[in-house]
């Protein structure tokens, strides 16, 4: 007898399946064959930091912290990642597809990656001078539309995956026949498979986002450049824990590591494959496919990353320092929230990551700066015209001596206790209490003022 499908199917995939259907506490299921508890907390790991599990608060001892992790309740988008008949790290992808009308792109990138093997293998030994010249042929056809489906600039980036979405697009214009894989080195069979996922994929995301309004395109257009940026940062997301970084100097330990690159799950170093189009101009950051060993261990499905993304898109995996003071927190008026910069490193590995624009920490500094910026007339153009009448600087809400002042803790008390930190909550409490900060406001202004402020309060 073959092995039963449950023994066979990745366990983060099999965890994210009982998940959807409630069971929280897989680690209590009676598994025929159950998989080991290391392989349950890897998976429910993976499936957290991929967003489709909610972290549960790490507190007590060891063993209730291991329980905890083996109960973690799915989450909306781990939902609709369940909804696709692929690896939850695709189905994160294929989640975030609608961005930029990406989606077309992302379910062909992702129908490809899983059905695997698109390219035949011409790297096999000939058996005759006469079938050594067509190999040697062939692998030259090969190559030539490997580059060609690569592109130039912005979709050279996206490295292999863009050969994969090129062969896909290429395959189906030209109405996926024998003879066009026979000709250009795919394998007509997985050309078929992936056109048959495209179309379950397809069905699958309209079931999950009926107004997407998804279907195949056999005569679909190459991505723009904007959507190759897009195309790139989904897979970030989806592949975030392959992520490679080029060896620096001090980390070549061995000539043989010329070229390397480094993984958080790794000790040795880790290379691009000859075949891949991204061989030769080596990017810093690139997320891979998997890892296969022959010679070397080589990456397969390569794409090139910007180190910048990495905080952006991978937080889960970064250690964030202190907001920096250069630049200073401000607030953004489009979102109602403070924003700052910080710099931050990659896990396991320390990799320093450039400092990134982002939401201001939660924490008593973040009510101190809100506070700050609505005495000044940020948070509320209103109350702009009243800043050079405040009886205080808004600076001193940041000093460490505000206490002393009780007009600081006047407004500062209330901001904390009702959790006000953005506009969005400001606004939120001035539905039910119209009277919030009014005499906590009015302390910063003289006493002449008081009452045309309490004529226009809240001052949106």
């Amino acid at each position: 007898f073959s092995e039963a499908e449950i023994t066979r199917r990745p366990v983060e995939d099999l965890v994210l399946q009982m998940k959807d259907l409630n069971i929280d506490k897989v680690i209590n299921f009676p598994f025929p064959t159950p998989p080991s508890t290391e392989a349950l907390v890897a998976a429910e790991e993976l499936l957290v930091s991929l967003g489709a599990l909610q972290e549960l608060p790490h507190i007590g001892r060891m063993k209730e912290l291991q329980r905890s992790r083996l109960n973690c309740p799915i989450t909306p988008l781990g939902r609709a990642m369940a909804s696709f008949p692929v690896a939850p790290r695709y189905g994160k992808m294929l989640a975030l597809g609608k961005q930029q009308d990406c989606l077309p792109y992302v379910v062909a990138v992702v129908a490809a990656m899983t059905v695997r093997e698109i390219f035949q293998n011409l790297d096999r030994p000939a058996g005759s001078e006469d079938e050594s010249s067509k190999l040697n042929q062939r692998r030259a056809r090969l190559t030539q539309m490997r580059r060609l489906w690569a592109g130039q600039g912005a979709s050279l980036h996206l490295g292999d995956l863009m050969v994969m979405l090129g062969a896909v697009g290429a395959c189906e214009f030209a109405g996926c026949t024998p003879k066009f894989c026979e000709d250009n080195g795919l394998r007509y069979k997985a050309m078929v498979e992936i056109r048959k996922l495209r179309g379950q994929l397809t069905n699958a995301v309209n079931s999950v986002c009926p107004e997407v309004g998804a279907f195949v395109d056999p005569k679909m257009t190459p991505p723009t450049e904007h959507q190759v940026v897009c195309l790139r940062q989904i897979v970030l997301a989806g592949l975030g824990d392959h992520l490679a970084r080029r060896l620096q100097v001090e980390d070549m330990l061995d000539p043989k590591w010329k070229n390397g690159y480094k993984t958080p799950l790794m000790d040795d170093p880790v290379f691009i494959h000859p075949n891949s189009v991204l061989f030769k101009t080596l990017p810093e950051f690139v997320v891979y496919q998997e890892i296969m060993e022959t010679s070397k261990m080589y990456m397969r499905g390569v794409s090139a990353v910007e180190a910048e993304w990495v905080p952006q898109f991978l937080p889960q995996y970064c250690h964030f320092g202190p907001p920096l003071e250069t630049p200073a927190p401000w607030f953004c008026s489009s979102t109602g929230t403070i924003r700052c910069h910080r710099s931050s490193t990659f896990f396991r590995v320390g990799w320093q990551l450039p400092a990134v624009e982002m939401e201001y920490p939660e924490g008593l500094e973040r009510f101190r700066l809100f506070a700050r910026f609505l005495l000044e007339g940020q948070v509320c153009p209103k109350l702009k015209k009243h800043t050079s009448h405040l009886l205080s600087n808004s600076s001193i809400m940041m000093k460490t001596w505000a206490k002393l002042q009780p007009r600081t803790e006047a407004i500062l008390g209330p901001l904390v206790s009702m959790k006000v930190d953005c506009r969005e909550a400001l606004l939120s409490v001035w539905k039910t209490q119209e009277k919030f900060l009014l005499s906590a406001y009015c302390q910063w202004l003289p006493e002449a003022m008081h009452q045309d402020v309490t004529k226009v309060w809240p001052p949106v």
